[in-house]
């Protein structure tokens, strides 16, 4: 289906959700490098430029972390690449307000419909 680089992002260590949208993932058929967690912003766009990944996946359960997912945008959008790859957040603290607030292509709530979102990018 395409590739998708996933990561809890810097300062976060919670991983149950991110495995989740992994799982899922996975089982529509797509290519996922995971990152891990505490990921930097660079990390994320590093991997997606080095693997070709039309998707980056960002998780937070943090209130205290969710503000980098504004930076892996930023980041995104300084090396040029968010014209091509999509970026798109989750995690307790985070909705669509926030999503659309932080310039991020898109939001779920949970893991089955992340799957779904990045189904609708790539096809």
């Amino acid at each position: 289906m395409g590739k998708v680089c996933i990561g809890t992002v810097q300062g976060d260590l919670h991983d149950i959700g991110k495995n989740l949208v992994k799982m899922m993932l996975e089982g529509k058929g797509f290519e996922v490098i995971d990152l891990g967690t505490d990921v930097a912003p660079e990390t994320f766009v590093n991997a997606a430029i080095e693997n070709n990944c039309d998707i980056i996946c960002c998780s937070a359960l943090l209130t205290t972390t969710m503000h980098v997912m504004e930076d892996v945008v930023k980041a995104a959008e300084a090396a040029g690449i968010h014209d091509r790859v999509k970026i798109m957040i989750g995690g307790a603290p985070v909705n669509e307000e926030f999503c659309k607030q932080i310039g991020a292509d898109g939001y779920t709530v949970d893991a089955a419909s992340a799957a779904d979102m990045a189904l609708s990018f790539v096809q």
